[in-house]
């Protein structure tokens, strides 16, 4: 562990950081969205539907547009922790990058401090722990912006399936047969 901090440098704790956050999102909205009950018995659908019935001798458009407001409340629920994961995901190879260029910047300071020849072996060790930075980095990225992938799909698909039904039923409000 200390011969990776001392290789990483100092920017080896944000790293950690936005790694033990990462892991933690991922974690957190795996359990939330394994927990999820099935759309139809999910409290949420219950209580968009109840209030599409309660409101059924209101305008149509009014009564969608109340849906739409409902619906854009339950994507906030669904999203959350999404969006700090893309962040995590764009900040940890950001990061890991500063740290190959101050790497590279120490490097090529020593290379040009030799007074004697320049050995391959002072630009590869140079090299190596710089771009280490950018490995740490990229661990952390991808599966932060899969699991992000992921997730913002999951919550659209749930949502769309939301609002299919919750259409559905306000058409029938309205004498409209569908087959």
């Amino acid at each position: 562990m200390s011969e990776i901090l001392t290789q990483i440098g100092p920017l080896f704790y944000p790293l950690l950081g936005l790694s033990i956050l990462g892991a933690f999102l991922i974690i957190e909205r795996f359990i939330f969205f394994v927990k999820l009950p099935q759309f139809k018995n999910s409290d949420s659908f219950k209580t968009l539907e109840e209030e599409l019935k309660n409101n059924a001798k209101v305008e149509k458009t009014i009564r969608d547009e109340l849906i739409s407001f409902r619906l854009a409340e339950l994507k906030n629920k669904l999203d959350h922790g999404i969006n700090l994961l893309r962040i995590v995901a764009v900040l940890s190879p950001m990061l890991g990058l500063l740290g190959t260029v101050l790497g590279m910047i120490e490097a090529f300071r020593d290379i040009a401090g030799q007074t004697g020849p320049v050995v391959p072996s002072m630009i590869a060790d140079g090299l190596w722990s710089a771009m280490l930075t950018t490995a740490y980095g990229l661990s952390i990225a991808l599966p932060c912006l899969f699991a992000a992938f992921i997730y913002a799909r999951i919550a659209e698909n749930r949502l769309e399936l939301f609002q299919k039904h919750l259409n559905a039923q306000s058409l029938k409000i309205e004498g409209v047969r569908l087959s």
